[in-house]
């Protein structure tokens, strides 16, 4: 093979990655509708005696999601801590979460001063390991959070049993795993609450915007209200003109709302999930078995139970002997030059994000609590180099251009190992 497109070769692919997010027709017509309705966020004013789109999204993601209840929110973040908040999670109380996963996780703990216990993951699943969980149980744990991580789901076996064994809530992050399913429910549809995020990059997206799902009528009523500065869906309907929100009763709540165009993207977009994820699970399989035949590559692996995961993004291990001494980082840099977009690691261990950092932050009444060492997030982070999903709705020829790609820096790893020694120098 020629030399690596980072050091001056030909890239292996030219041409362009498909763009993400995408429109389609229908959903750019219903923006129009929304923008043209004189109603652009469910607090707007009544016009047509039509329910709102926030309204209309959550019945149709509760009916996708096969559970009783939904409440859209602004983010990701905000959906979890309305989640928790509306559990009575608090001041002082402690929330056991991943040791790799995006921050918001922790921060969204720490924001309702609460206590982010961060504990190591599976190598396998990169999801909770639930021996770590175990021997983090203490009196003030209140919550376990289980995130879907990349293509997998944690392991909800271990999860449901050790949380019903200590009555802890399990709460569900699927912000990665729209429309995953493990023994015939949606994930998300298994714990207390699940919450999604709808952020740019995820695979059902509005740019930014979230929700919580469940079967409990009355969480789902306390997250609403949560989320929505204290109001309420009015219980009669409201003349034009009115607002057919109400107060919903005492207590400290924010405005987490999605507005009216981001809920009509994503009920229009909700229609082809299923396809797209479909599409994406084929040209996976067809990209690892071409990986398989290379060698020198490991896989994620999913929970038992699982009918099918969710492919947010396609995380592979670096295990030939090739890539001892290389720097992830390094063929990331290499792979992203061959195929012309971002090949990255996984996120760094909990521990070592900024954001996290014990002093930075007045408002917060303690900080987040490392009981173990995180050995296998860090060494997870050495291994791994991650693909995003929207380079998967494409086909056969791009995947093999992908594992050629890996070839050849499979091939050419040791000039990185050269040329990482000289930075060094």
């Amino acid at each position: 093979m020629n030399r690596l497109a980072l050091h001056g070769g030909v890239p292996v692919r030219c041409e362009p990655w498909p763009q993400w997010p995408q429109s389609t027709v229908q959903s750019e017509q219903a923006l129009l509708t929304v923008m043209r309705s004189g109603r652009w966020s469910v607090s707007g004013l009544e016009t047509d005696g039509s329910p709102a789109w926030d309204t209309r999204f959550a019945q149709a993601f509760a009916r996708y999601n096969g559970v009783e209840c939904c409440v859209p929110t602004a983010n990701g973040t905000s959906a979890l801590m309305s989640s928790m908040q509306a559990l009575g999670i608090g001041a002082g109380d402690e929330v056991i979460v991943p040791g790799m996963t995006w921050v918001a996780c922790a921060s969204a703990v720490l924001a309702i001063n609460a206590i982010p216990v961060i504990v190591d993951i599976d190598p396998l699943s990169l999801c909770l390991d639930p021996r770590a969980v175990e021997a983090a149980i203490g009196p003030r744990t209140r919550a376990v959070m289980a995130v879907h991580l990349y293509n997998a789901i944690a392991d909800l076996d271990a999860l449901l049993a050790l949380t019903r064994q200590h009555g802890l809530h399990l709460i569900e992050d699927c912000a990665q795993a729209h429309g995953a399913l493990w023994r015939g429910r949606r994930v998300g549809s298994i714990g207390t609450v699940g919450t999604f995020s709808m952020q740019n990059g995820k695979v059902l997206t509005s740019g930014e915007g979230g929700a919580c799902i469940c079967d409990d009528p009355q969480l789902a009523a306390r997250i609403y209200r949560l989320r929505s500065d204290g109001r309420r869906l009015a219980s009669q309907p409201v003349p034009s003109g009115h607002m057919n929100l109400e107060e919903g009763g005492p207590g400290f709540a924010q405005n987490f709302c999605l507005s009216e165009p981001q809920a009509a993207i994503l009920l229009c977009r909700l229609e082809d999930l299923d396809q797209e994820n479909a599409q994406r699970a084929r040209q996976a399989q067809t990209l690892r078995r071409h990986l398989e035949e290379i060698g020198g590559f490991g896989f994620q692996h999913s929970a038992p139970g699982t009918e099918a995961t969710t492919l947010y993004h396609f995380p592979i291990r670096l295990e030939g002997p090739e890539f001892d001494g290389v720097d992830v980082e390094q063929v990331c840099q290499a792979l992203s030059a061959e195929l012309g977009c971002w090949v990255h690691p996984t996120y760094p261990p909990m521990d070592e994000f900024s954001l996290l950092a014990p002093g930075l932050s007045r408002r917060l009444l303690a900080p987040p609590r490392v009981p173990q060492p995180l050995l296998g997030a860090r060494k997870a982070r050495r291994q791994h180099v991650v693909l995003a999903h929207w380079l998967f709705l494409t086909d056969s020829h791009a995947m093999a251009q992908i594992a050629d790609a890996f070839a050849k820096v499979k091939q050419q790893a040791a000039s990185l190992r050269v040329r990482q020694g000289e930075g060094q120098l």
